[in-house]
């Protein structure tokens, strides 16, 4: 859900409540597996999870995320020029393997966190199932990570009157 505060321009999704914020909860649990295979080895790689995570972040416009990010993609090796790109949706310098996951993450981000159908199944033909489940994985949890920071700068920015929590292109 967008908000709007009177005399702001907050503009991020945040969450509405706390039943919105344990449903996702209970999505990422049920994908606890998941969760798991992204951080061992056989997973995808931590740049492609780092470039899914900076892309994602980057169309949910949270600060707190694409600012962990940056650290987090530096250490699984990305450039700051690339980590900048991926920050712009630009995803002209990425591996050519990652691009449709890449595409597929944005897609889902835009949708807020609610993928086509026929887009899952693209990522299902190209990665194959588990690979797939992982990619969506990775999305979900940073799809969560940024409404949470979101709704931080959103609170953030209420208590405020608009003082802080707002990104410069909000002001």
């Amino acid at each position: 859900m967008d908000h709007t505060i009177s005399g702001a321009g907050f503009r991020r999704r945040i969450y509405s409540g706390p039943l919105h914020f344990l449903r996702d909860l209970g999505r990422v649990a049920g994908v606890f597996g998941s969760v798991l295979a992204l951080s061992m080895k056989g997973g995808i790689s931590a740049g492609f999870r780092e470039r899914l995570m900076l892309v994602v972040t980057a169309v949910n416009r949270c600060r707190h995320c694409a600012w962990g990010h940056q650290i987090f993609a530096r250490h699984a090796g990305l450039s700051q020029t690339e980590i900048a790109a991926l920050l712009m949706l630009d995803l002209g310098n990425c591996p050519a393997d990652e691009l449709p996951g890449l595409r597929y993450a944005i897609h889902g981000a835009e949708r807020d966190g609610q993928p086509t159908a026929e887009a899952r199944a693209f990522l299902d033909a190209t990665y194959g199932a588990a690979v797939a489940r992982q990619i969506d994985t990775a999305c979900l949890l940073i799809q969560v990570g940024n409404r949470v920071g979101n709704t931080y700068d959103f609170l953030l920015c209420w208590l405020s009157r608009g003082r802080f929590g707002l990104l410069p292109e909000e002001r």
